[in-house]
């Protein structure tokens, strides 16, 4: 694995790795973040990816196609590479001159945001302002290094409001990809009444249209069911009580709309591949060891 590197130097570029050892339980995790870093390899080869995800941009000119000598995408390229997938990335000119920013991440929050912003996978995407993907590698990285404990819940909202930024930006360049005026009173509706079961006759009267069409359309711009989005807001909420020690499994149940802690149980099991004591435990730990 990649080292962390004294700032003195780096000549002001920035590489960051907080630890080797993936985590299939876990919900979010910085495991490295790189910002400008020069590309040092002619080739980086990876056939089997490396087993999280890997967001990386790439400043000026690159290659991303194997057996190409010619960059096959544009400065200012973002490629976002899914846990397993096959990495392949070089420089297009000389070595340790081409800068690239990047991040490791893994955990189910990830894989949730992604597809819940139909963000593109394994394709270049193009972003003309840096910023969006240099500022969210400084907040991460400041988070991870500036404070005794990082607050697992602060590094959760900043990759979610940048992956957010980012469909925004991207659906602002194409038009058709913008979500009509009715699914958004619908997704206001949800986000409103989240703890209740509103029937779909009633969303489909909100968003004046059939009962099919409405559960068509959402899927197809939000990436996922009305219910699952439903069970989503639910267990987002229920993950962040948890953090607060003083509130008692049984109370979060109540206030993300489950009467019955064992149904609570369930879906947060099901969600987050441990259950809420155990997650709970899980914090506790991790901030007595740091």
């Amino acid at each position: 694995m990649w080292k962390s590197v004294p700032s003195e130097q780096t000549n002001g570029w920035q590489r960051q790795w907080f630890g080797n050892e993936l985590d299939p339980a876990a919900v979010f995790n910085v495991r490295g973040v790189g910002i400008r870093e020069p590309m040092f390899n002619a080739d980086v080869h990876r056939p089997n990816g490396t087993g999280d995800w890997l967001i990386m941009f790439f400043h000026e000119r690159v290659r991303l196609q194997r057996g190409q000598k010619e960059p096959s995408a544009v400065a200012n390229s973002l490629m976002l590479w899914p846990p397993g997938a096959e990495q392949f990335y070089s420089w297009s000119r000389a070595a340790n001159i081409e800068p690239h920013s990047w991040m490791h991440v893994e955990g189910m929050w990830v894989a949730t945001q992604i597809e819940e912003n139909r963000l593109p996978l394994e394709v270049p995407v193009t972003i003309r302002d840096e910023s969006l993907v240099i500022n969210i590698l400084h907040q991460l990285m400041n988070e991870m290094t500036q404070n005794e404990v990082a607050d697992p819940i602060i590094l959760q909202n900043l990759f979610q409001n940048w992956a957010r930024s980012l469909a925004r930006f991207l659906q602002t360049r194409d038009p058709q990809h913008r979500i009509p005026p009715a699914l958004l009173k619908v997704r206001d509706h949800l986000n409103e009444h989240f703890t209740e079961l509103t029937p779909l006759d009633e969303l489909a009267q909100i968003a004046c249209m059939s009962r099919s069409h409405l559960s068509h359309q959402f899927r197809e711009h939000f990436g996922t069911t009305i219910s699952s989005y439903v069970i989503r807001k639910r267990m987002s909420i229920a993950q962040r009580l948890l953090y607060d020690l003083s509130v008692r499994p049984g109370e979060i149940a109540k206030r993300v709309g489950y009467p019955d802690i064992y149904q609570f149980s369930k879906q947060f099991k099901k969600t987050f591949a441990v259950c809420p004591s155990e997650y709970r435990k899980q914090l506790i730990a991790k901030r007595e060891v740091r």
